[in-house]
């Protein structure tokens, strides 16, 4: 490397370095756009910097640190000892072989001096404990039993226990991340942990430091759940814990630990609700990439103080594009009173799974007052111009009925702004389950592609409408209906039915409803693909000076038509290219790189990375980036495209495979491997989909032919 590249990286690094974590790569991509081998560079830079970081963390808490005073064995019992996985003040933790049968395993140890018999019987304890607890996502026990270790100049003899060892173990947070799993993969994930959590509590055993860093996940994506270590029984069992913990001993990690765990008494010791408020935290952390608490430029009692007393802004406020309803669910688990908290895991879980389904959560709404609250907090434009108005318009009778009508009309605004996500939420699950339900079975043979009514026989009624008023329910029900016969390229149908869709969202809720507002970009939308070009940009300013008086969701639908203003420049670049006039087709060519890429950044901040209209965006930027001769730069924005599609979509959808169709081209253009085998995969999928004579089908074949296909 030149001392030239060696200054950009390091200049680009140092940059970087100044953000936090989580928006890093997002800052390399966008200054490396055409450059990957910087891009790459310092990409790994960055992953190396958090590697040493992760170590010196381990090494200042004493997680890598070995006792001088103690010799690594050879042998534990019948077991070798291979390497150290963790150690710390009590103990170690090896990664050992078991001769019959042949297998890996973790041994972990006791360090004890010769009258510790209080640390002596907490270890038993935890090995009596995972000896009731079989369970596919708790770490097994194998065996246990005694060795020598020499220890300060004498031998003395040790406990140890045999557990299974967790192949390519990451904590649930740092695989949530890796994988970049989505909001619904996080949770599936997480409710197989309430899973085994309940199990746990069944047995009579409680946790008690339920953490990322005690829940791993291994290499097939099973999360196992370990250090049982200060775990404490339940019931009658609970007096073989009697001695362990003494009174007002703080047990656990203070991040993550419940209010009366922090301020314990006799009168109320933690119970299985404890546990419920630890796996909230979890659950808060894996939603938003943060915890909850943290202990950073606070002193031990302000954080106690915080956990106690405080007041904890809900996981939508750190991540916009959150389900308010996730908050809901979130916040009545980590409840400060535990009479408030879900009884158990299992009822926090199947909370979780109704959210997955769009069924109403049992997490009780909160008041009117609670809700104008957080109303409040999003909306602080809205509630000023409120309060502005009211002191401008003085006192009296007037003043009053114009105040009463202001409050009746915020009240409105705040019902509305509660009722909205769940009609969302609904919305958005009926539409993911007709689209996979419906390309399955025609990617599966069941059923061949026919017109726009036969494909409205298969689409299925609203599932769990719980909630939902009667006119919002048939809003829906249209809106549905025309987003999968457009989706699945019924254009002209689909035209019939958004019209459909959007009187009855006016009958619903006006026509300056959020709502109305977003089936008419979808209208707009559906326009500029079915080629209307005539009057067609004052249509779109029009929607935009409506859209300026919605004051509530206003912003997404915002961004949404920024995407469909630059169809409108590529539009022009198509233009100029047809009338020969390069050097202007190649300024506008310019012009939709630079506001997609401003469009990107600004949804990735505001509606973060996963959204779908931000993922739409980087794939559009992808092939605007084609269009202009720059495949190196194009092929990392259509695989970011098309792997959050399929997460986001489903790897039968249209939109998700048209993104393979690019993807793969791109690839084969760079002569990168596998990209005919995904051409071709991209083919057979849209030819049976949208059948053998659309237009991306036609164009995949075009491409597929010349590899053999």
């Amino acid at each position: 490397m030149s001392s030239r590249d060696f200054s950009r990286v390091r200049r680009l690094f140092e940059a970087a370095m100044n953000l936090p974590v989580s928006q890093q790569e997002a800052f390399v991509q966008r200054f490396c756009v055409d450059d990957y081998v910087l891009r790459d560079e310092v990409l790994g830079l960055l992953e190396s910097d958090r590697e040493m970081d992760s170590a010196r963390r381990l090494l200042d808490e004493g997680g890598l640190k070995r006792n001088p005073l103690v010799e690594v064995p050879e042998q534990i019992g019948p077991y070798r000892a291979v390497s150290v996985i963790a150690s710390g003040g009590m103990g170690m933790v090896y990664e050992g072989i078991q001769e019959s049968p042949r297998r890996r395993v973790a041994i972990k140890t006791l360090l004890i001096g010769p009258r510790d018999e209080r640390a002596l019987a907490r270890f038993q304890s935890e090995i009596d404990v995972l000896a009731r607890l079989e369970h596919p996502s708790i770490a097994r026990i194998y065996s246990a039993g005694t060795y020598e270790q020499r220890m300060a100049g004498e031998v003395r003899e040790l406990p140890f226990y045999v557990m299974e060892y967790i192949e390519g173990a990451l904590s649930l947070t740092e695989y949530a991340e890796r994988e970049k799993l989505t909001i619904r993969q996080r949770i599936q994930l997480f409710c197989k942990v309430c899973e085994a959590v309940e199990f746990a509590h069944g047995q009579d055993v409680l946790h008690r430091d339920l953490k990322p860093g005690n829940i791993l996940v291994n290499s097939d994506g099973e999360p196992k759940i370990i250090d049982f270590g200060t775990a404490r029984l339940l019931g009658e069992d609970s007096m073989i814990d009697s001695g362990l913990t003494r009174s007002g001993e703080i047990i656990g990690t203070l991040n993550y630990m419940s209010p009366e765990q922090i301020s314990p008494s006799e009168d109320t010791p933690p119970d299985v609700r404890s546990d419920v408020y630890a796996l909230g935290c979890l659950l808060y952390e894996l939603l938003v990439g943060k915890p909850a608490y943290t202990a950073k430029g606070r002193t031990f009692a302000e954080m106690v103080a915080s956990v106690i007393f405080g007041t904890l802004e809900p996981p939508s406020h750190w991540s916009p594009d959150l389900s308010r309803v996730l908050d809901l669910v979130c916040m009545k688990a980590m409840s400060q009173k535990r009479e408030d908290r879900y009884a158990s895991a299992s009822d926090l879980a199947a909370d979780l799974n109704r959210f997955l389904e769009a069924r109403e959560v049992k997490a009780a709404p909160p008041s009117l007052g609670v809700k104008i609250r957080l109303f409040m907090h999003r909306q602080p434009a809205i509630v000023a111009a409120v309060f502005v108005f009211l002191l401008a318009n003085g006192t009296g009778i007037y003043f009053m009925r114009r105040a009463k009508a202001t409050q009746a009309e915020l009240t409105h605004l705040v019902e509305r702004a509660w009722a909205q996500p769940r009609e969302e939420e609904l919305l958005r699950q009926n539409l993911g389950y007709n689209f996979q339900m419906i390309a399955e079975a025609y990617s599966g043979g069941r059923h061949v592609r026919g017109d726009a009514e036969e494909l409205l026989k298969l689409v299925t009624p609203l599932r769990d409408v719980e909630g939902v008023g009667e006119l919002a329910t048939l809003a829906i029900k249209s809106e549905v209906r025309a987003a999968v016969v457009s989706g699945l390229r019924f254009p002209a149908r689909a035209e019939e039915l958004y019209e459909e869709a959007r009187l009855a969202w006016v009958a619903a809720y006006g026509e300056g409803d959020h709502s109305t507002m977003r089936v008419r970009l979808a209208q707009l939308m559906l326009e500029h693909e079915l080629g209307a070009r005539e009057g067609f940009k004052e249509r779109l300013d029009l929607f935009r000076e409506d859209l300026s008086a919605v004051r509530a969701g206003a912003e997404t639908l915002r961004l949404k038509s920024d995407h469909l203003t630059i169809y409108l420049i590529l539009d022009e670049v198509t233009a100029a290219v047809a009338e020969g006039t390069l050097e202007l087709a190649g300024a506008k060519l310019e012009l939709a790189e630079a506001s997609a890429s401003e469009l990107l950044h600004e949804q990735q901040k505001r509606l973060g990375a996963n959204s779908l209209e931000t993922l739409e965006t980087t794939w559009l930027l992808g092939q605007i980036l084609v269009w202009a001769d720059r495949d190196s730069a194009a092929v990392r924005h259509l695989q970011l495209a098309h792997v959050g599609l399929m997460g986001a979509l489903g790897d039968l959808h249209p939109k998700t495979l048209e993104c393979q169709l690019d993807y793969a081209i791109t690839m084969i253009n760079l002569r990168r491997p596998g990209g005919e085998e995904t051409l071709k995969d991209a083919e057979r999928q849209l030819s049976l989909i949208l059948g053998e004579q659309h237009p991306s089908a036609l164009h995949a074949r075009a491409y597929s032919s010349g590899f053999g296909g």
